[in-house]
């Protein structure tokens, strides 16, 4: 529900009935939003500051225990100061009756993006008390550094990471540099800790993307390959299938559009390796659930 108000406020609240029962999650679901052309101030079920300011280059093992909110109860303020633009959030309540899990309590968030003109600055910075009510705590700390750049047709980034309680540090770059139909993209980081066993990590695609068909081919060090594509009928329908993480998950699916702001999505994904560490249901690059998916969605 939105309401515009005469003074150029905005006010908003939505609910996720699948979160609705407090015992799968603290915020119960529900949003809370009140904003302006260049403020927000937001509470209840909501991402973490630095979850908005995406800083990892590549795949960076130290923002591994950067936050990504969950179900806990989040008070997030926005702001966007000519081409500077920031939010900061703090975890009111992490948790989680079910598991008694409140491993967002009292996490402190900031994230900020800088548009420089020849360059973007992001930065991310995440610090708090990591745990459950009835466990252990440990004080948890992240920092995120990126400046990314588009050079001679390519777009470039470099990245620092720091996780300061695993003393792991992550420093990585990227390009990615349109070839005709074809976008290459390729990364590399540099994973150091104290006990120097750290590995570094490298991923490499390519991406097709030529009238109605979009076709993706990517792997990394570990061999987690994909294989992914897209097709436009045009008529409305548009199909896709794919095979993820290294062959074990694989989906087939469509999206048809029935006019009037309806569209439809018919979809079968599988996880293959779901018995040995639980089912994702987020399969490849449509993130469909696992198991047959029928659903009809609305925009009015």
């Amino acid at each position: 529900m939105t309401a515009e108000l005469d003074n150029g406020v905005t006010v908003s609240a939505s609910a996720d009935v699948d979160e609705l029962d407090a015992a799968e999650s603290a915020a119960g679901g529900v949003t809370l939003t009140v904003s302006t052309d260049t403020a927000a101030l937001i509470y209840g079920d909501t991402s973490f500051a630095a979850e908005d300011f995406g800083t990892a280059v590549g795949s960076m093992d130290a923002d591994g225990d950067k936050g990504e909110q969950d179900g806990e109860v989040v008070l997030k303020g926005t702001v966007t100061a000519g081409t500077v633009s920031a939010a900061v959030s703090y975890v009111i309540d992490g948790g989680n009756a079910a598991s008694g899990d409140n491993s967002g309590y009292g996490l402190l968030s900031f994230g900020a993006s800088a548009d420089l003109g020849m360059a973007t600055a992001t930065v991310s910075y995440e610090s708090g008390e990591v745990g459950t009510y009835t466990g252990a705590t440990t004080q948890s700390q992240t920092t995120g550094l990126k400046v990314s750049a588009t050079v001679a047709g390519a777009d470039v980034a470099v990245g620092y990471f720091n996780d300061a309680t695993a003393d792991l540090q992550s420093l990585g770059v990227s390009a990615s540099m349109p070839v005709g139909a074809v976008t290459v993209k390729a990364s590399y980081v540099n994973e150091t800790n104290a006990a120097d066993t750290a590995e570094n990590n490298w991923d490499v695609s390519a991406t097709y993307a030529e009238g109605a068909i979009t076709a993706t081919v990517k792997t990394d060090e570990s061999e987690d390959w994909a294989i992914e594509g897209t097709y436009d009928m045009g008529n409305g329908l548009t199909v896709a299938a794919g095979l993820a993480d290294a062959g074990d998950d694989m989906y087939v699916g469509g999206t048809y559009d029935l006019g009037g702001g309806a569209s439809l999505l018919v979809s079968y994904a599988d996880d293959s390796d779901a018995d040995e560490e639980g089912a994702d249901n987020d399969i490849g690059a449509q993130d469909y659930q696992v198991g047959t998916t029928v659903a009809v969605s609305f925009k009015f």
